[in-house]
Formats: C-alpha cells, structure tokens, sequence
C-alpha cells in the first residue's frame, strides 16, 4: 500500500485512489508504458477540466517511473506526441 500523501482519498467515483497506485506498482514495464500512455492523451483530453481524475492518474504514472527509475514516461509522452502529430 502506499504511503504517499498525494494519493490519499477518493477519486471522483468514490474509489481509494490507493487501489490505482497499487495496480501501477503491480503492472510490468510494458503494462506501465501503455498505461502511461492512456493517462498522458487523457489528461490532455481534460485539459479542460482540473478536477478530472486523468490529471492525478497521468501525476500518478510519472511517479511510478520515478520509483522504477526508468525512461517509460517519457517514452510515453513521445510516442503519444508523435501519434497526435507532433
């Protein structure tokens, strides 16, 4: 379970924001990267919107690979720019 502060609570559909970290910290590299790249474009989908859950979710994901210390965020955000056109 986690212990950082950032994620304690609920999101917006009344789920511990725990169970998320806890699946991040469960998911192989390749299931991160994926994921990772799923919350980057979502976030930026809601960019409209502060209080969605993508925007802690995509925080959420860079923070794991922080602690794996690892390039699969940024891979990340690379392969979705380059899918969006960039």
């Amino acid at each position: 379970m986690t212990t950082d502060t950032k994620y304690i609570g609920k999101d917006n559909y009344g789920k511990p924001k725990s169970d998320f970290i806890n699946q991040l910290s469960a998911m192989d590299n390749h299931k991160l990267f994926e994921t990772c790249k799923e919350y980057i474009w979502l976030s930026a989908y809601a960019s409209n919107n502060p209080r969605s859950d993508y925007h802690w979710k995509c925080d959420a994901c860079y923070d794991e690979n922080e602690k794996r210390k690892t390039d699969i965020y940024s891979n990340a955000h690379k392969a979705v720019t380059r899918e969006a056109g960039y």
